[in-house]
Parts: C-alpha cells; sequence; structure tokens
C-alpha cells in the first residue's frame, strides 16, 4: 500500500484532518462560482453525529472553504461496478486527504484508461486492473491487431508504447503508486476490477468468468485498502429517519379496470427497531375495498430485517373483510433481497387458514429492483413478479415508477402500474428498501378482498 503525500498548500488540512478520531478515509476539493468546496468522506457507524461534530471543528480556520461531510456505507462504495463508478461516488476535482492511497491510485488508473480509450478506442476490447498483482491489463480486439495468423509486432510495439505514455502521465504526481502494465489477448486467472464502464463484461460473459475465478465483483475496501477505515463500523440505526411514501396504481385485474392509492409512515424506534403505520383502498369494476396495517420490526441495514405485523381490509360489497397477522424477514445478499412472510389470516367470507409468501428481490441497479416470488393461503397460490425503477429526477427525487404482476388460479390474473414517491432525504433506492420501509402487508391481502368480491358478484349480481 502506498503513502499518501499531500500536496503543496494542503498539508494543513491533511494535518487537521489525521488529529480526528474516526474512518475518514479521503477529502476533495471543487471549485465553484463562489467558494471551494471541501468534502470530506468517512465510513458511516453509529457514532456518525460526534465524528461529524469533530470533523467541523477540526476544520473551523479553514473559512476560505465550505465544508461538507458525507458518511458511506461499505456496501454502498462496494456496490460501483467499475473503478470509474468508484471515483464518481466521491466527486472532486483534487485530492487533498487520501491516508490509503485508494483513491489518488483509483483516479489516476482512471485517468490513464480515458488516455488509452482516446488514442486506442477501436483497438480495446477492455480495460482492467488486478489489486494484489498491482497490475493495469489492457485487452485488445485481435482482428485489429493479427494479420492472419501473424501478430503485427509495430502495431503491437506502438499500443503498449501508448498505453505505457498513459499510464506515467496519469501518474506523474504519484510515482510510487504507479502500476505494472500488460498488454495482450488474454486475462489472468486473478481478481479483476474493470476500470471504465466499457469494460465491464456482459452478464453471460461475467458469469462465465466468474464459475473460473477470472472476475469478481469490486472489493474496494479489500483490494485498495478500504478496509483499514472502517474498523470502527457497527450497526446502523433501523431506520435511517422518519419517512413516508405515496404509491398509486393502476390497471387490470381479471379485464376488469382496477386503482388503489396507499401510503405508508415508518419512523425509528431508538436504534434497532422501526414500526410502520400503512394504509390505502381501490377499486375495481366499480367495487371499493381499503384497509390499515402495521408493522413491528428490528434491522441492521447491512444484514437483516425480522419483525410482525398485522393488516385488516374491508371491501364495500358483500361484508367481505379479513385480519392478517404473522411474522416477516428480510435477508440482505449484496445486490439481492430474501423476503418472505408466514401468518394467519381471520375472515368469515374468507375463511380462516395459514397464509404466506416468498420473493426474491435483485437489484440490477442500486435504482432498478426486479423481484420475483410467490404468495397464497392453504388453498390458494399465486406467482407475481414486479419491476421498479427510481430515475434520480434532480427535482423530483423520490419518484420511482413500478410495473406489477400477479397470476393464479381460476384465470387470475393482474397487471398494475404506476408511480411512487418517496418523501425524505436523497437516498438510493435499495436503500429506501432496506433502510425505511419494508414491504407493504396491504398487497396480498388487497388482492384476496377483490378477487372474492368479483366472485360474489359474479354469483350474485347486484354489482
Amino acid at each position: 500500500m502506498g503513502h499518501f503525500s499531500p500536496p503543496p498548500g494542503d498539508t494543513k488540512i491533511v494535518e487537521a484532518l489525521r488529529l480526528v478520531a474516526g474512518p475518514i478515509f479521503a477529502a476533495v476539493l471543487t471549485e465553484g462560482s463562489a467558494q471551494t468546496l471541501l468534502t470530506v468522506h468517512a465510513s458511516s457507524g453509529p457514532e456518525r453525529r460526534r465524528l461529524k461534530a469533530s470533523i467541523l471543528d477540526a476544520l473551523v480556520g479553514f473559512s476560505e472553504y465550505r465544508i461538507r461531510v458525507r458518511f458511506h456505507k461499505p456496501a454502498d462504495l462496494l456496490s460501483a461496478t467499475s473503478l470509474e463508478a468508484f471515483v464518481a461516488k466521491l466527486g472532486g476535482q483534487k485530492i487533498v486527504y487520501d491516508p490509503t492511497g485508494a483513491l489518488v491510485r483509483a483516479k489516476g488508473l482512471v485517468d490513464a484508461s480515458r488516455a488509452v480509450r482516446s488514442s486506442l478506442n477501436e483497438h480495446i476490447n477492455g480495460l482492467y486492473y488486478a489489486p494484489l498483482l498491482r497490475t493495469f491489463y489492457v485487452t485488445l480486439k485481435k482482428e485489429r491487431v493479427v494479420s492472419g495468423d501473424k501478430v503485427r509486432l509495430s502495431d503491437l510495439a506502438s499500443i503498449q508504447q501508448a498505453v505505457l505514455d498513459a499510464i506515467s502521465s496519469a501518474f506523474a504526481t504519484a510515482s510510487a503508486e504507479c502500476p505494472a502494465v500488460r498488454v495482450g489477448f488474454g486475462l489472468p486467472a486473478a481478481s479483476l476490477v474493470p476500470v471504465d464502464r466499457l469494460s465491464i463484461m456482459n452478464w453471460s460473459a461475467r458469469l462465465g468468468l466468474a464459475m473460473r475465478r477470472y472476475w469478481k465483483p469490486i472489493t474496494v475496501a479489500a483490494l485498495f485498502g478500504l478496509g483499514t477505515t472502517t474498523a470502527a463500523h457497527s450497526q446502523e440505526a433501523a431506520v435511517s429517519e422518519s419517512n413516508l411514501k405515496v404509491k398509486g396504481s393502476f390497471g387490470e385485474v381479471i379485464d376488469d379496470y382496477t386503482w388503489t392509492v396507499d401510503g405508508a409512515f415508518t419512523a425509528p424506534l431508538g436504534e434497532r427497531f422501526g414500526l410502520q403505520v400503512e394504509g390505502g383502498a381501490g377499486a375495481s369494476n366499480g367495487q371499493d375495498y381499503y384497509g390499515a396495517a402495521a408493522h413491528l420490526f428490528a434491522r441492521d441495514p447491512e444484514s437483516y430485517l425480522v419483525g410482525v405485523f398485522g393488516a385488516y381490509s374491508e371491501g364495500s360489497d358483500f361484508n367481505v373483510d379479513a385480519f392478517r397477522t404473522g411474522g416477516e424477514f428480510e435477508f440482505y445478499l449484496n445486490q439481492l433481497t430474501v423476503s418472505g412472510t408466514a401468518g394467519y389470516q381471520f375472515s368469515q367470507t374468507l375463511g380462516d387458514k395459514v397464509i404466506g409468501s416468498f420473493d426474491l428481490k435483485w437489484y440490477v441497479t442500486n435504482n432498478v429492483a426486479i423481484t420475483a416470488g410467490a404468495l397464497g393461503d392453504e388453498d390458494r397460490v399465486f406467482g407475481r413478479g414486479k419491476l421498479e425503477w427510481q430515475p434520480g429526477f434532480a427535482a423530483l427525487p423520490g419518484l420511482a415508477f413500478h410495473a406489477d404482476g400477479v397470476w393464479g388460479d381460476d384465470d387470475y390474473q393482474s397487471i398494475m402500474g404506476g408511480l411512487t414517491y418517496y418523501f425524505g432525504s436523497p437516498a438510493s433506492l435499495k436503500d429506501r428498501h432496506r433502510k425505511q420501509d419494508p414491504d407493504s402487508a396491504l398487497f396480498g391481502l388487497f388482492q384476496a378482498v377483490q378477487q372474492e368480491q368479483e366472485k360474489l358478484c359474479a354469483l350474485y349480481g347486484g354489482c
């Protein structure tokens, strides 16, 4: 691991930050029209308020800068799929504090990759870094360098020299961090990190390489030294902050126009527990239904949620009503969430019975989630799928789009889509799911009440 040497003029910032006891791993400057912004990056932990206060106190004498402190969960940093994405998460124009050398090294590799792409892009297949070997790998397109069965050595030599020049220029002020360079047509059997977004392998190729240990997801902490800054990390709060979401959906259920509107408010109960209350209403083929639910849960946003829920729903026709209660769980595995419920339903019209659900939610990115699973009771089982996307509009950071489908016995089919708005501080969709509100307990219950009303309406008419 290289030792960070501060640029001239930044020594005082380095000295001030070194006196702060806490997991600070970087500080960067960004020029602004009115004032330069100094952003200090630190690992998130249970004492973040104390750490933020300590950082601001340490930098109180730097009035020429506007100071900002940003906290990061290690999982959020590690979710970057390339070094380019990792560097973009931290931003800034000038690195003034980098005790592990991680950011200097990553930024140098990204700058070098841009120079290589600029001059040699038509020859390049991919750009990768092997941290354990400290080597920058450039893979070439064979058709650009091979003529028949022979490699055009002059072309290969000029490409290698261009890559060496790009690396030397990028690491001119941090020569100790300069990696070795290898140019060729293959990759070693080592842990590799894509340097830029154009080098991220397609899903099928990535899976095949992963099975052969030729590629592993980016592990910045272990490979670049950030792990040394996260020792103080421990469990975050079960709910990051009190929050509200409102959701509207419309579509067709068994060929009938259907709409629903529901909302949920979630609040922390100390550090480990959270409470959610939700309510909603809807109509299908002119038949109204409404309901309310509550959740009490314990959660570690890094690994799990366990809780209990109760939900009640009633239809406007035929006195259809039901109450459900039970337990729920969520397990967090990087980009995958495994969740489920198990409980009991009490209803004179729908019957008393065991109910449950099981779902797998995959985060294609931190703002795109695909869910597949099943729900049902002792008599019927339904398959379901969902897509949710939060585009991250600057003016509407909490806006997300969703599409839901449910299929089951008796030709049951539900296709719904709509909007969700998450109120509160800007966050990724993944963080909203894992740090704010758990899944609704009303979705399946509304479906059961609505389906029963449809059945009774078909039998007796008058709807």
